[in-house]
């Protein structure tokens, strides 16, 4: 769920499984620091404990609030346009304590403004640590990134040119292909493996053949379109999915690059 940021900064220490680990505020202040001299635009979303507690005179007026898993992330102001939309650099932190390995995620990628989709093609713009019990995050590799060239661009300034054809054998050929991808193609590290689901591609497919009022909308028997709507109608079904998983939002979408075959 979005939070504002005095609800983020009051989240408190928490004990997992005989771990401690400190107040919220001492995880998201370093970021905030770094990216302030360049934006205030910051978006946050938290995922607390399955069970929260309350305190008070007996009221249950004051709620005792602790984030497991935290999203926040900063959208500069420079702009890319591409066709008619607006992109904008996005640094974003991610972090979870309860996970079978807590780890905190650094990257770096542009947004599309109209709908704030994500956009990745490079690995090298994620940098992952361990989040230790009681021990401050190591924010050199974000500064890192926030200082590194990416290829985003001229992956979104690509992928324009690209055409898709929208006759009715060539989109039942991609569709199964997409399918079969999401299958095959997994995201592995040292703190686990993120696939994209199967139900991904046909949720893009129907934004892009069946509903009419969608934005990506072109219909079998179309007109030839670009694979930049195709990508954006995969990136427009991730960005609805936040809600549920926002904690690897950058590695499903830098999975779009294979299951796409771009």
């Amino acid at each position: 769920m979005e939070v504002q940021l005095n609800e983020l900064l009051a989240g408190k220490a928490t004990r997992i499984k005989n771990r401690e680990y400190y107040p919220t505020h001492a995880y998201v202040e370093p970021f905030l620091e770094r990216v302030k001299k360049f934006t205030n635009n910051i978006r946050i979303s938290v995922q607390t404990p399955n069970q929260i507690t309350y305190s008070g005179d007996g009221s249950l007026s004051t709620e005792d609030i602790t984030y497991n898993r935290v999203l926040m992330e900063a959208i500069l102001p420079e702009e890319l346009k591409i066709n008619e939309d607006v992109h904008k650099d996005v640094i974003g932190v991610v972090y979870g304590l309860d996970v079978r390995k807590p780890v905190v995620k650094f990257y770096h990628g542009k947004e599309r403004s109209a709908c704030t989709n994500l956009c990745v093609f490079s690995p090298n713009l994620l940098s992952c640590q361990d989040l230790e019990p009681e021990a401050a995050i190591d924010f050199r590799p974000l500064d890192r990134l926030i200082e590194q060239t990416d290829d985003t661009s001229a992956w979104l300034k690509k992928i324009t040119e690209m055409e898709f054809d929208c006759r009715n054998q060539n989109v039942n050929e991609s569709l199964g292909r997409w399918i079969r991808n999401c299958i095959q193609y997994s995201y592995k590290n040292n703190y686990g493996t993120v696939k994209l689901a199967c139900s991904a591609p046909i949720d893009a497919y129907k934004l892009l053949f069946e509903k009419s009022d969608s934005e990506y909308y072109s219909g079998v028997d179309g007109p030839d379109i670009s694979m930049y709507r195709v990508y954006n109608a995969f990136t427009q079904v991730l960005t609805d999915s936040r809600k549920k998983d926002s904690f690897n939002i950058f590695e499903k979408t830098l999975l779009l690059k294979d299951i796409l075959d771009l």
